[in-house]
């Protein structure tokens, strides 16, 4: 659960010339808690003379959610030396006191009149500061046990004889409002960048605003979800591929950054499959672990990431890729989505999936899978256009819940592909 809440869109057009916005205002905003825009700007050697627009439909609005959020929260990164993140208590659910001690940070200490103070946890710094230690799951069976007095020796023991002097980058939110600080992760201090939401947002605006003017294409976002510390955002391209006379298709493309974890910056592709019956139509959305490269033989994981260890100028060298990324994704998925609708039996197909949801185990989906089951039943698949209602039936189970639904969309792309080259 995020800390500040979050903001969630789904358009239903491509937006228009008065939701696009100017170049300057998306710098401005996205200079929050950004301290790389102009090395970004000189990599992107971006003219604003000439580049005076962000020409994708709907960024407005996204802009809007995202200064709100950040007008709703103080975020600070500060240094600490491992050995000096002391817990303090342990609390219910999965939350912890600790105090930091010996804080890097001149202007926060005058703030708070010391160089230690506690914070309280959230999402999974507890245990990512225990893990240091080696104290995580034995801490939470004394807090399960109320062994109190053994946690408390333990914590001792652990401050007097650990010799950890690395450091570490404290991340800290301060809600509108709240007293003290929060603490929200524990990331490394070595060549570690701080490319948060509104880095990865510059970026790929500037990078699909670059991609608009030299393709003339229509890009406009499509839906979003970000809060505190997370954004899943989704930018479609306007133009749709006919893959065959009964089928078209789009491409979106998925930025992902989690601010609280060490993990990459990641752009994938998603693709609507819609399927035309007379004046009926209908469709699902899939999304594709890999592609294939220039060898047939070979297949790249994701469409196209980047690390937080990377400097910005290695981030635009991949990110100036992204053309050539879109128009060999396009292509490749265009290739299965043909093998799709030749598939001769679909409610065999059927079978097949309801098979594999019997055995998923995966606990972003577990919770769903008697849904998922009941909504594959309530429509026979004698037909693809059937297949495909019953699909996206599925689909709409659920709703805002990003990592399930993706977990789905990506489940069922190796699923339908595997079933049509069986048939081949």
């Amino acid at each position: 659960m995020s800390i500040i809440g979050k903001k969630a869109r789904n358009f239903t057009d491509e937006g228009s010339v008065q939701t696009m916005v100017s170049l300057e205002h998306a710098i401005a905003v996205l200079s929050k808690d950004n301290e790389y825009v102009d090395e970004v700007l000189n990599c992107f050697s971006v003219d604003r003379e000439n580049e005076r627009v962000i020409r994708i439909g709907n960024v407005r609005t996204l802009l809007e959610d995202i200064a709100d959020l950040d007008s709703s929260a103080e975020k600070r990164d500060v240094r600490v030396k491992a050995r000096n993140i002391v817990l303090d208590r342990m609390l219910e659910g999965e939350a912890a006191l600790f105090s930091l001690y010996g804080i890097d940070d001149p202007e926060l200490c005058r703030l708070m009149g010391a160089d230690h103070f506690q914070v309280e946890t959230r999402y999974s710094a507890k245990d990512d500061i225990l893990d240091l230690n080696k104290f995580s799951k034995f801490a939470n069976h004394c807090r399960d046990k109320g062994w109190s007095d053994l946690l408390d020796y333990i914590t001792r023991y652990v401050k007097t004889h650990t010799n950890n002097e690395d450091y570490c980058s404290a991340r800290l939110i301060k809600p509108v409002g709240r007293e003290g600080y929060l603490l929200r992760a524990i990331t490394s201090d070595r060549a570690y960048r701080n490319y948060g939401i509104n880095f990865s947002v510059l970026v790929a605006l500037l990078a699909l605003n670059r991609y608009v003017i030299s393709t003339k294409a229509n890009v406009f976002v499509d839906n979003y979800q970000i809060d505190d510390s997370r954004i899943h955002l989704s930018f479609r391209l306007g133009d749709q591929v006919r893959v065959a006379d009964n089928l078209v298709l789009s491409f979106s493309l998925i930025l992902e950054n989690d601010e609280i974890k060490d993990s990459s910056v990641s752009f994938n592709g998603e693709f609507r499959l819609e399927y035309l019956a007379g004046v009926r139509s209908t469709h699902i959305v899939l999304r594709p672990e890999a592609f294939r490269d220039t060898d047939e033989r070979s297949f790249n994981t994701g469409m196209l990431t980047y690390t937080h260890s990377m400097k910005v100028e290695n981030v635009y060298e991949k990110i100036k890729g992204l053309p050539l990324f879109i128009e060999k994704y396009v292509g490749h998925v265009s290739e299965y989505a043909r093998n799709i609708i030749d598939i001769k039996n679909p409610g065999e197909v059927k079978r097949f999936i309801i098979d594999t949801v019997n055995r998923a185990k995966k606990s972003e989906f577990v919770q769903y899978k008697d849904d998922v089951l009941r909504a594959l039943a309530s429509i026979e698949s004698d037909s693809i256009f059937n297949l495909f209602e019953a699909l996206r039936n599925v689909e709409e189970l659920f709703g805002d819940d990003i990592d399930s639904r993706e977990y789905w969309r990506s489940k069922l792309f190796r699923m339908l592909f595997s079933r049509g080259r069986d048939e081949e």
